[in-house]
């Protein structure tokens, strides 16, 4: 139930907004490497910025406070900024308690950034601007609302240059877009509504598939996630983009989110022959009561009918489910696990379950006693969704892990089976152990920083790159504990699909990251701009 990373949409939006302003802008990767304060501050005084921002989720909200903290701490005259859908609905504990934190950019942040950041250029006061808070004499003090961005199609494309790409590449991982903003459902444990707005607005198919084309052919992703928070909602809509996809026959395979009532048969064939070959369903509980309390809006039989008619398309369905909503019991909760088996049987419809993280923003979280929850514990590095944080009158935390347990007994039961299919010869499911092994392997190089660390070559060796790449392989083998020719193998692969290349100095030579910007290193995600001074640096982590 680990969620994987995927290239940060939102700072490539915000650095695109202030490139567009004419704001030099960097982005520092804080998620696909090992993390430390010494990284930070040793780019701090590479880059000199003015201004530092932080984006993030509620999980990782102590992570990006720590990363202000220590900028404050290196530079006291730097000004921090943090934004994303936590900080947003939580003013009060962000600004209160982390005196660090300058403001909070609420909201949409392309426009606000670049207010921000210009003002500073100007030597203004940014506490005008409009869509932030701010702390003043130990209150939070909220600036006019920022209206949301009625017209998507004026915003710049994505500064995915700015990414270290090759890591998301490496590990298989593919690049994201987004069609739309606003979702008119009013589930209860989402924020979505509150944060995007409950009108959706959609961007020009056109730009859309531009974008597509640019991800595909410039940045060599032969995947894409389209991750609206319901594609399917508009069939209009959606089929201008399948039908632009189709017209530049792009061969990308792409991926979406959407809701089982709004698949029909003829959407879900054109999608298919677009290219969607998975879509992703929410469908949260099999107990009918349970999701008329959470405001779902739909039943078990449009589930069914709606994965029916997907997977008759071609297109591969992932059920995702929540345990510990309003009502859950043993008896729910193992009533949804056997409907999410007997669509997987039937239908070949794969699932997953994730524990209730009632998150700020959301009904769930802001009413949680009205709806029988007893929320156990506000640290948010455990609102990762996989180990419970509340309780109900009827599932106690002994009974929620119960069930995780079988789950996961389960899953990896599945995974072994896979194993002996693949031994057996079986080809597919070879191809699933394959790429489940690789981007394990790329994990280990990034989160221990072992290209960094390992890549430095001699001259003698460096001056014939078969005997530098064997080099590298040896070093890789000892560091990971792994056998040679595994090593090799897949050392092989990362030079020859171009993820990592081997740079000439004067001293040898060093393997690198092929796109990472030199110096660049972390754990989250950072932006950073200048006009013509080092003005602003964004993280997410």
């Amino acid at each position: 139930m680990e969620e994987a990373p995927l290239p940060p949409l939102s700072l490539a939006y915000l650095a695109a907004s202030l490139e567009q302003h004419g704001i030099d802008v960097e982005i520092l990767d804080f998620l696909v490497t090992r993390y430390t304060p010494e990284k930070l501050r040793r780019k701090l005084a590479d880059y000199r910025p003015h201004l530092v921002g932080v984006t993030c989720v509620t999980l990782n909200y102590p992570r990006a406070s720590r990363i202000l903290r220590t900028c404050r701490a290196y530079d006291p005259s730097i000004t921090t900024l943090i934004g994303g859908p936590h900080v947003t609905f939580a003013l009060g504990e962000t600004l209160l308690k982390s005196p660090w934190i300058d403001a909070i950019v609420i909201g949409e942040g392309e426009t606000t950034l670049v207010e921000i950041a210009t003002a500073l250029e100007q030597g203004n006061d940014f506490h005008q601007v409009p869509g932030i808070a701010f702390a003043d004499a130990n209150k939070v003090v909220k600036t006019e609302p920022r209206p949301l961005i009625q017209d998507l199609d004026k915003l710049p494309m994505p500064a995915r240059q700015l990414l270290p790409l090759a890591r998301y590449r490496a590990l298989g991982m593919p690049s994201t877009v987004i069609t739309s903003r606003g979702c008119p459902y009013r589930c209860i444990f989402c924020s979505g509504r509150r944060m995007f707005g409950p009108k959706v607005r959609f961007r020009d198919a056109g730009l859309v598939v531009d974008e597509i084309e640019q991800i595909h052919r410039d940045f060599g992703f032969p995947r894409v996630n389209i991750v609206d928070d319901t594609f399917t909602l508009n069939h209009r809509h959606a089929g201008q983009v399948c039908e632009e996809l189709l017209r530049r026959n792009l061969k990308v395979k792409w991926a979406a989110f959407a809701r089982a009532d709004t698949v029909t048969a003829e959407l879900a064939e054109l999608m298919k022959r677009a290219g969607c070959d998975f879509v992703l369903f929410g469908v949260e509980s099999a107990d009918e009561g349970i999701l008329k309390t959470i405001r779902k809006g739909i039943t078990l039989e449009v589930v069914e009918h709606g994965v029916k008619t997907a997977t008759g398309a071609g297109i591969m369905v992932f059920n995702s489910f929540i345990l510990g909503l309003p009502g859950e019991s043993p008896e729910t909760a193992r009533h949804s696990m056997a409907f999410a088996q007997r669509l997987d049987h039937e239908y070949g419809a794969k699932y997953g379950f994730h524990v209730l993280s009632p998150i700020p923003g959301t009904e769930l979280y802001e009413r949680a006693g009205d709806y029988g929850l007893r929320i156990l514990s506000r640290n948010w590095a455990r609102y990762d969704a996989n180990q419970p944080v509340t309780v109900t009158a009827t599932m106690t935390v002994d009974m929620v892990k119960e069930i995780v347990g079988e789950y996961d007994v389960l899953m990896q039961g599945l995974h072994e089976d896979t194993k002996r299919r693949a031994e057996a010869g079986d080809a597919q499911c070879a191809e699933v152990v394959a790429e489940k092994e690789g981007r394990e392997f790329v994990w280990g190089l990034l989160n221990g920083d072992v290209i960094e660390k390992l890549g430095p070559q001699s001259a003698a060796v460096a001056a014939h790159s078969d005997a530098a790449e064997a080099k590298l392989a040896q070093r890789v083998s000892r560091k990971l504990g792994i056998p040679i020719e595994v090593a090799q193998q897949r050392m092989r692969t990362l030079v020859a699909d171009g993820s990592l290349r081997l740079e000439q100095r004067s001293d040898g030579a060093r393997w690198r990251w092929s796109d990472v910007p030199p110096l660049a290193a972390g754990t989250g995600n950072a932006l950073a701009a200048t006009k013509p001074q080092r003005l602003t640096a964004t993280v997410r982590s």
